[in-house]
């Protein structure tokens, strides 16, 4: 009796070893992919905010205005456009200032100008140079501005940034299945001689391979389960320092990482389960005291 409890809670314990390897190794891969999924959504609100300033000429005509206007709510490339007559920056200087400028100047010096900004796909220097490049030749256009140091050190960073996550994400994933790979054949590497026994009394590999399949996709369920309560709980935090955190990791991509997580467990847990198996099968007596 005693042997028998004692294996039971040797079975029992290695189980858990597993179950809590293979959550903590989805919780990393979660965090990961969490961390991934809010720098894309941060580099595309940044990209958003990226455009330029077309400043009109002081005599300009309203139809050369109206003719920009149309030109750029018809462009693919453009997002947004806020028009601003002359008399609203005069009036906003004055609110600025706190005193009326126009009551001391005879004419007013400001040009009125568009504040462009672009799509996110356009948000690259050479992207903005070109759209610069087509409407500094339209009637009227007396100067485009461009935050160029800005725009280049954005696109930079946002590339490295990238570049980095992508390398991270392959090698997470290697970490990843060389962890559970290793954690469920060692659970196995347990319960070999029971294998050698199964084999012995003349079960099938089938048979053999079946319960120790269902029980590495319950633990993957498991894993995966309770590595997306993690998951859940991290995004709930985040959202409470910063609302821009909030908007970067929206409960439709979490509720689908949530499943990967989950699906890539069961997955993966069963692979390594049938390759573990499948060795114990094919080994003599002897080679079962080899690891």
């Amino acid at each position: 009796m005693s042997d028998k409890r004692s294996r039971r809670i040797s079975t029992l314990g290695s189980r858990i070893t597993s179950l809590v390897s293979v959550a903590l190794v989805l919780v990393l891969a979660g965090l990961s992919a969490m961390t991934a999924i809010a720098g894309s959504k941060l580099s595309d609100e940044v990209r958003r905010n990226l455009g330029f300033v077309i400043k009109m000429e002081r005599e300009c005509t309203e139809n050369a205005v109206n003719t920009l206007k149309q030109s750029l709510l018809s462009s693919t490339g453009i997002r947004q456009i806020s028009f601003v007559s002359a008399d609203d920056i005069l009036a906003q200087e004055s609110e600025y200032i706190g005193d009326d400028i126009a009551s001391m100047l005879d004419h007013n010096p400001y040009s009125a100008e568009f504040d462009v900004k672009v799509q996110a796909s356009y948000a690259h220097p050479d992207s903005i140079a070109a759209l610069v490049e087509l409407y500094r030749s339209f009637d009227g256009v007396s100067d485009i501005t461009t935050e160029s140091a800005v725009i280049e050190g954005v696109d930079a960073t946002l590339k490295r940034l990238c570049t980095v996550l992508a390398v991270a994400a392959v090698l997470l994933l290697i970490i990843c299945v060389a962890l559970i790979n290793n954690t469920v054949s060692l659970s196995i590497y347990a319960r070999r001689f029971v294998i050698h026994t199964m084999k012995l009394v003349g079960a099938t590999g089938h048979f053999i391979r079946r319960p120790f399949l269902k029980a590495a996709a319950v633990n993957g369920l498991i894993a995966g389960a309770a590595a997306s309560l993690v998951i859940i709980c991290a995004k709930i935090y985040a959202a409470s320092l910063d609302p821009m955190l909030e908007s970067a990791l929206p409960w439709l991509e979490t509720g689908l990482l949530c499943l990967a997580l989950t699906v890539s467990g069961i997955a993966i847990c069963m692979l390594t389960a049938a390759f573990a198996t499948n060795r114990y099968l094919k080994a003599s007596y002897d080679e079962m005291f080899l690891k």
